[in-house]
């Protein structure tokens, strides 16, 4: 992977400074679609707090498969060529609870991604109606989490949120299939995103998120995983 994000930054080096370009085209892009979130330090949080419970309690959510959505530019350079920049959003969450007849403790974590960066796409096999294209991306994301307990019994209830934040860089390598008309297109992108993420740290205090019980090492929340979604992509001054 490394290898293919080194590619496109040459690719993308040797385009901003070639000025000779064919059948330039501006388009707006947007996707929607899923993914999957590799999450193993919050996944391990959520077993921590579930075990902290008086009584005993079970997971009824950990961070699944969820939507993911990106919108943004893109610049058709060569013909077999296309860069822009996008914004991300995604969000998964996890969810514990306990329930009987005097009443309910629960916990929701929910996180929520905001990814800001630049792609190209190199198409690879092209005919008048498809286009099959190889594409990599590059992001900063920024990340949000909020933990939610409470305590519900009988007529007297409780609750605390905690509210953290972090920032990493994280990229992507994919393929992407189109099928074109005269002034827009439609179709599929499936990929795996890496993520490297940064410290967590709590909104209000700055406080990182630590492991309960290795005060040494920091929790953070990992969004690796598989994406697969519908594009769509209208071009504002088609030449075709």
């Amino acid at each position: 992977m490394r290898k293919l994000f080194v590619l496109f930054s040459i690719l993308g080096a040797q385009l901003l400074v070639n000025p000779t370009v064919y059948g330039q085209e501006t388009g707006l892009t947007v996707t929607f679609g899923g993914g999957t979130f590799r999450m193993d330090d919050m996944k391990y949080l959520q077993d921590y707090i579930l075990s902290s419970y008086p009584v005993e309690g079970k997971v009824t959510s950990s961070f699944p498969p969820y939507f993911t959505a990106s919108a943004g530019v893109v610049r058709k350079l060569y013909y077999h060529v296309r860069m822009g920049g996008l914004y991300s959003y995604s969000t998964t969450g996890g969810r514990s609870n306990y329930t009987d007849y005097s009443g309910k403790i629960s916990t929701d974590m929910i996180a929520v991604s905001h990814r800001f960066g630049a792609f190209v796409n190199y198409t690879i096999l092209e005919n008048d109606r498809l286009d099959l294209s190889l594409f990599g991306r590059l992001d900063v994301n920024l990340t949000d989490m909020s933990i939610s307990s409470s305590v519900n019994i009988l007529t007297l209830s409780s609750g605390i949120t905690n509210n953290y934040r972090s920032i990493g860089p994280a990229g992507s390598v994919g393929l992407e299939l189109l099928y074109k008309f005269k002034e827009a297109a439609i179709g599929i992108e499936g990929g795996y995103m890496v993520d490297m993420p940064g410290k967590m740290t709590e909104k209000d205090t700055g406080e990182e998120l630590l492991d309960p019980d290795d005060r040494q090492r920091e929790l953070t929340m990992d969004w690796t995983g598989w994406r697969l979604g519908i594009k769509g992509i209208v071009w504002l001054n088609s030449t075709r």
